[in-house]
């Protein structure tokens, strides 16, 4: 007597469960690779906190706006800087480590504002964007569209025309290279370039802080991948914008992205808030028609940082009143 041949189901629940053992072996190995880099898999604070404040990618008119904006916002009276947390991508790492730092706003940014910042001429480009897109919309797992877009850019980083990595570190931590992490909560995002998985590094990392600001930022094709503890890593942004999931386990969230859109809707920070639950307070701020317009196309646009920077602090006094009752114990 013969058995029966399995049915399309059935070779669609074998292969299911095929997928899965490869899927958690993967895993295994990655958890692996991580530990001995002395690195951790991607989670948030394990302590709860009360207040996160997320900074999303947007380069270096990012930076200027995000940046305005936190200035604006302080001398309205409300100091975002003082979040239990911070999470910075890309531009918003170098934002969030500056704001930490201790240094007053003004004194932090003057450096970049002031164009003393030796950062490598570059554009962002439409087919920069497009590479993005196509990783974040690539079929499967998110990480082999991330992985794709990580190892093209460490061959890109090959070409001679490539801004250096020592250069590019030089930069990125201009202000902050040598210093100890900040006292207060700080996570940078990265992605690691061979891979597409994304770590998060703290002051319990043991890496550099000028190394993972300048992991977050750079941008596959455009800047340099960094090498930390012998694996080369990219901009934080190559998983989302903003990353601002991170945020769990905090009563009030506010999201500044310079950059709001994503090609899955759930990687938009306002859908990554909603994850977060429905008792979380929070609100996304992202550059309203004016900022737009002073930060222009080029993100990477250094001879615009000035008027970005303008219009961040501009736009702080429409959206103070928006953001009051998410951080501060006022009524919503």
């Amino acid at each position: 007597m013969t058995s029966a041949a399995p049915t399309r189901r059935g070779v669609q629940r074998m292969q299911s469960r095929m997928e899965n053992r490869m899927q958690h072996r993967t895993e295994r190995r990655i958890d692996a690779r991580l530990a001995a880099s002395g690195l951790r898999r991607w989670s948030g604070p394990t302590e709860p906190g009360s207040r996160a404040l997320v900074l999303g990618g947007g380069g270096a008119t990012g930076i200027a706006w995000l940046g305005g904006l936190l200035m604006g916002l302080r001398d309205l009276g409300l100091d975002l800087t003082d979040a239990d947390t911070m999470v910075g991508t890309s531009a918003g790492s170098v934002v969030a480590a500056n704001a930490r730092s201790g240094d007053d706003l003004e004194s932090a940014f003057a450096s970049f504002l002031g164009g003393q910042v030796p950062v490598p001429p570059a554009s962002f480009r439409t087919r920069d964007a497009a590479r993005f897109m196509a990783s974040q919309g690539f079929p499967g797992h998110p990480r082999r569209g991330r992985a794709l877009l990580g190892r093209a850019g460490v061959r890109a980083a090959r070409r001679p025309t490539s801004a250096t990595e020592e250069a590019w570190v030089a930069a990125i931590g201009h202000d902050l290279a040598g210093k100890p992490w900040p006292e207060g909560r700080l996570l940078i995002t990265a992605v690691d370039a061979r891979t597409g998985q994304a770590v998060v590094f703290d002051n319990d990392s043991g890496v550099p802080l000028e190394l993972a600001m300048a992991a977050s930022c750079a941008v596959p094709g455009i800047y340099p991948p960094v090498h930390i503890n012998g694996r080369a890593f990219v901009d934080g942004g190559v998983r989302t914008v903003t990353n601002a999931d991170l945020a769990g386990g905090h009563e009030r969230v506010v999201v500044l992205a310079p950059i709001p859109y994503a090609v899955k809707r759930a990687d938009r920070p306002r859908e990554l808030l909603a994850r977060l639950g429905p008792d979380v307070r929070s609100a996304v701020v992202a550059p309203d028609r004016a900022a737009v317009h002073a930060m222009g196309r080029d993100l990477l646009d250094l001879s615009r940082v000035g008027d970005a920077a303008d219009a961040g602090r501009a736009q702080a006094a429409r959206v103070v009143d928006r953001l009051r009752p998410v951080w501060l114990d006022e009524p919503a």
